[in-house]
């Protein structure tokens, strides 16, 4: 009884064991969504990013302080080791005994000093902290939105080589079967023995292409785990069955209605995009630059006061301390041209700002352009390879039908499969463009957002 009772302990170890083992191994399945979602917690550049968010969120407070007291509390004790030192002095030549010093010396004290006016340097290193926090903020979001589109672009191109794979695969099962049929023929003394080296070699290439094709896909997968900040290596599979790849002119028209001419998508953009609104932050940051340089042409004013206290024995501090207040005045008359080069490189970084807001403003208004160009040649592309697939089906389902007869060759086959085979891909590789395209407008105009 106890030894049936510890194999079924055993066996439930096991089993639990091997349950366990299965589902760390289990490989899970992301949808484009979920891809998504993960990057935008766990990609490398949005997490460094957020770091710098929060550096620049400390320099906004330290910007601040500028406008508060500064407070200063010190204190130090000394004593003198050589009691008998000092007891004595010479006064032209005559030895005068000055009595014992006591060996313990104390002293403490506290300070405090605030800036009343610094030519508008404070008002305007606040404003350049303030700017700058925001400009990393919309790069922030703006991160956000570029890993979004590298997430479709990446997903869109493992699903275009998944759906390659699948159709190879298919391609490659029709032909092995054309084979043994072919093998039949020839031992049946019907087809030539060419017929079947030649169906062997198609069958060869089929399989090395095949083989290449899977490994694009191990490729694709490992740039979309990477990309969303896990293991490259993990596995991992991707769902597809959200993507509609069955896009008709109907699709067209409606994705179209949505936007309006170029002019009104510039405007748009430039109203949604982050990255365009982080560079006027950039420019607004460089201004206030100009003005903490010229603020050296001005005087500064600070009002300070405090309390010392220093005596031989830690007592007395009534009688002893002595409490201050004052004022200073700091007025810079000639500093070696310091200043003048300081503003003259801030006006000079504020005219680069420029420049690059301009540049900005052009690189969205091309961006758009290609996007609506590839919008254009992929809805063309689909047309035509849906064209181009049935006619290819057409040509090779005839050329079976003549070669089974024996009206056809071996050669006039292969070619036709290789022509479907083509026109397959291609069928593919415009629907997924045709996706992309959407995104990539989505993305030029802001909507991606």
């Amino acid at each position: 009884m106890f030894k049936k009772f510890v194999s079924l302990q055993l066996i439930l170890f096991l089993l639990l064991s091997y349950n366990s083992f299965s589902q760390k191994n289990e490989a899970r399945t992301y949808s484009v969504q979920d891809c998504i979602d993960i990057a935008l917690s766990q990609n490398l550049d949005i997490l460094g990013m957020k770091a710098g968010v929060e550096a620049s969120k400390s320099s906004i407070k330290s910007a601040f302080g500028q406008y508060l007291p500064a407070i200063q509390f010190n204190m130090g004790y000394s004593r003198q080791l050589n009691s008998n030192g000092g007891q004595t002095v010479n006064v032209g030549g005559q030895i005068i005994p000055i009595g014992e010093t006591p060996p313990n010396s104390y002293n403490m004290g506290v300070s405090a000093g605030m800036n009343l006016f610094d030519g508008f340097g404070r008002e305007a290193n606040f404003k350049t902290a303030e700017m700058t926090f925001q400009k990393n903020q919309l790069t922030l979001e703006q991160t956000k939105v570029f890993v979004k589109l590298s997430i479709y672009r990446l997903f869109f191109d493992y699903a275009y080589k998944k759906q390659i794979v699948q159709t190879r695969i298919e391609n490659l099962n029709s032909g092995k079967k054309e084979l043994e049929s072919i093998q039949a023929k020839e031992k049946a003394g019907i087809t030539p023995s060419y017929v079947v080296y030649s169906k062997e070699a198609e069958i060869g290439a089929l399989e090395l292409d095949l083989a290449r094709a899977e490994n694009d896909v191990d490729i694709a997968r490992a740039s979309i785990l990477s990309l969303m900040g896990l293991n490259p290596t993990s596995k991992s599979d991707f769902s597809l069955s959200n993507i509609n790849t069955d896009v008709t002119t109907i699709d067209f028209d409606t994705f179209r209605n949505r936007f309006g001419g170029i002019d009104v998508l510039v405007t748009e953009a430039l109203k949604e995009r982050n990255d365009y609104k982080s560079q006027l932050k950039s420019n607004q940051a460089s201004y206030s630059r100009i003005t903490y340089a010229r603020s050296s042409y001005f005087p500064t004013l600070g009002f300070g006061g405090g309390w010392s206290w220093s005596n031989t024995i830690f007592d007395e501090f009534s009688q002893k301390g002595r409490s201050y207040i004052g004022l200073n005045l700091s007025l810079p008359i000639f500093t070696g041209f310091t200043t003048d080069a300081a503003v003259q490189q801030a006006e000079y970084d504020f005219k680069s700002q420029e420049y690059a807001t301009y540049s900005k403003e052009q690189q969205i208004r091309t961006e758009i352009e290609q996007s609506m160009l590839n919008l254009n040649a992929s809805e063309k592309q689909i047309s035509i390879a849906v064209k181009s697939l049935n006619a290819a089906t057409m040509n090779y389902k005839i050329l079976q039908e003549r070669f089974n007869v024996g009206t056809a060759n071996i050669t006039e086959l292969i070619q036709a499969n290789n022509q479907y085979l083509t026109a397959k891909i291609n069928q593919i590789s415009s629907a997924f463009a045709y996706l992309l395209a959407q995104k990539e407008l989505e993305y030029a105009t802001g909507r991606m957002n």
